[in-house]
């Protein structure tokens, strides 16, 4: 049925980022690139990542905590147990700093688990 094809092709022309499965809270951060500020990872030029392993990159993650979003920066990722499995719960725990602290050098780090409820 070319006719519905088109329409199932169309129809994803115009959803959202979040509509087609991408988590908008989530952004990379490439501070030595051509994009020193996040950006969604569907936006990234590849040049800018080529090499990097998904766990290797620095991602900016906004958290609401009681209301107000707090924004943290990956530093690395500490676990990432069954998070490839489609039918896990995809958890990865990351140390993080705050985001507005980042270009400060400090001892305080942060843990933040990253977990996904799809089933």
């Amino acid at each position: 049925e070319p006719e519905m094809f088109i329409r199932v092709i169309a129809a994803f022309s115009c959803m959202s980022a979040a509509q087609l499965g991408w988590d908008t809270d989530m952004k990379i951060y490439l501070p030595k690139s051509s994009h020193p500020d996040p950006v969604p990872s569907y936006q990234v030029n590849q040049e800018d990542i080529k090499g990097k392993k998904g766990q290797m990159l620095h991602w900016v993650i906004d958290v609401v905590v009681n209301g107000q979003v707090e924004r943290y920066v990956t530093v690395r990722v500490i676990s990432a147990m069954r998070s490839v499995e489609i039918c896990s719960r995809a958890t990865i725990i990351y140390e993080v700093i705050k985001y507005n602290e980042r270009l400060v050098p400090t001892e305080v780090r942060l843990i933040l688990r990253d977990i996904s409820n799809n089933y």
